[in-house]
């Protein structure tokens, strides 16, 4: 079998066979940590195009479709869930498209007797993507090493995306007839989509014929797909990178739409090259990309209201300002309440709302005394939450786990820690705030202006 390193090379090859372009002073290296990593074996300037993926070499929704038809002689309209599915007769969803063309590269590199597909023209690009035993998401993590994931949102996470996949992988083999895309292909395809994919509006050029810019994270509403050559660089926190959507010269002199990385800052020699995924917490980072950064200044704790149990007056209160309980918010590092979070609760709990007269200055007194009940209230109930996830995080800590890769139990010690560290900043913020409160309660807030 050939080294990542030579598989690597073959892709560059490719990529620039058919009008792409990759930096000339571009290798590639086994990095201790970083594993497949790619080194400037001289100084870069400002403004230098690191790689050009045409936008005809895109693995989309659209081109997958197309060659699935193609090959397996099917409709467009019969890719859809079946009958007696969950999802019976909704359209497959773009990851569904590209991993069933993909999965037949697999499918057919083994069909040697027969001739290859010319619609399946991503061999290459398949080659050059890391093993499936490579790689690190949880849902390729072993029973024993899934249970360091105890008590986080994690551990609920991975077994409802290993769900939601299994179903896709089944209906695809099913209506496409071929065994050969099994669960373990269609896996590994996907976690390819989830941690390599670009936003589909990157293959898109102004009306005037110019250059778009984007910087990483940007989000807009857009389809995932995979760019050959451009996913190659490992992601650097805060990296000054463009992504440059552009007309660019191919080899053959030809302008040919592309998208490119561009630097946005100068890098010495020896240095590694980067892309820059936007910001992301080690939950996303873990769950789609399998690994973590440590003290990530973007993680978050992502919460979620228990729903089920609101009284009707409440979620009849909720409806009437446009408030969504069941969305999920985020706590971040610095320990802030989410203030959408807040008056989902405030709603929720306050049932007192009449209107006082703006001359009425005890009744003016007495609604600041309730709202400062509420406010109480909203952050004994919000406490509550913090304290029984934080016992749970705590907890699943101490569950013996003595069969586990190294790093497997190191990146779900970092990601563990971190929602440990939010919950208690969050906690500390609480408690200030519940003095603070009790104090002004506890004085009288300073008297009524009547004098009672």
């Amino acid at each position: 079998m050939s080294s990542a390193i030579d598989r690597a090379e073959a892709l560059v090859t490719w990529l620039r066979s058919n009008g792409g372009h990759f930096l000339p002073s571009a290798k590639f290296q086994i990095d201790e940590i970083t594993g497949l990593s790619i080194f400037a074996t001289e100084p870069l300037a400002s403004d230098e195009r690191l790689v050009s993926c045409p936008f005809e070499l895109a693995v989309t929704s659209d081109v997958a479709t197309q060659a699935v038809c193609e090959i397996v002689a099917v409709d467009e309209e019969e890719l859809v869930w079946p009958a007696g599915s969950s999802k019976a007769g909704q359209a497959w969803n773009e990851r569904m498209r590209i991993g069933a063309y993909l999965g037949l590269h697999w499918v057919h590199q083994q069909k040697k007797e027969t001739q290859w597909p010319p619609a399946l023209a991503h061999l290459t690009y398949l080659d050059s993507l890391p093993d499936p035993s490579d790689l690190t998401t949880p849902l390729y993590f072993t029973d024993p090493e899934l249970r360091l994931l105890s008590g986080s949102n994690l551990f609920g996470a991975v077994e409802d995306r290993r769900r939601e996949w299994k179903a896709e992988a089944d209906t695809v083999r099913a209506v496409l007839k071929e065994q050969g895309l099994t669960w373990d292909r269609y896996l590994a395809i996907a976690t390819y989509m989830s941690s390599r994919s670009f936003p589909s509006k990157l293959l898109e050029l102004p009306e005037n014929g110019g250059s778009a810019t984007r910087s990483a994270g940007v989000k807009e509403a857009s389809q995932p797909v995979l760019l050959p050559g451009v996913d190659i660089f490992n992601h650097a926190r805060g990296q000054p990178i463009l992504w440059l959507s552009s007309l660019t010269k191919s080899s053959s002199g030809t302008p040919t739409p592309s998208i490119s990385l561009v630097t946005a800052q100068a890098s010495a020699a020896d240095s590694q090259l980067f892309n820059n995924y936007g910001a992301k917490p080690n939950e996303e980072l873990l769950l789609g990309y399998g690994f973590v950064l440590d003290s990530n200044p973007d993680d978050i704790v992502n919460l979620r209201l228990g729903t089920a149990n609101i009284p009707a007056p409440a979620a009849k209160r909720l409806q009437a300002k446009g408030l969504d309980a069941s969305k999920c918010f985020e706590l971040r590092r610095d320990g802030v309440m989410d203030k959408g979070l807040l008056e989902v609760l405030r709603t929720m709990l306050g049932d007192h709302e009449e209107e006082v007269d703006e001359e009425d200055e005890h009744g003016h007194h007495e609604k600041e005394g309730r709202e400062m009940q509420l406010e109480l209230d909203v952050l004994g109930m919000l406490g509550g939450m913090l304290d029984s996830k934080l016992e749970k995080l705590q907890e699943g800590a101490s569950v013996e786990v003595s069969e586990a890769r190294k790093e497997v139990r190191r990146m779900c010690e970092v990601y563990r820690q971190g929602q440990i560290d939010i919950l208690n900043a969050a906690m500390d913020k609480l408690a200030e705030r519940i003095e603070r409160i009790e104090g002004l309660l506890d004085e009288g807030m300073g008297g009524c202006p009547c004098g009672c």
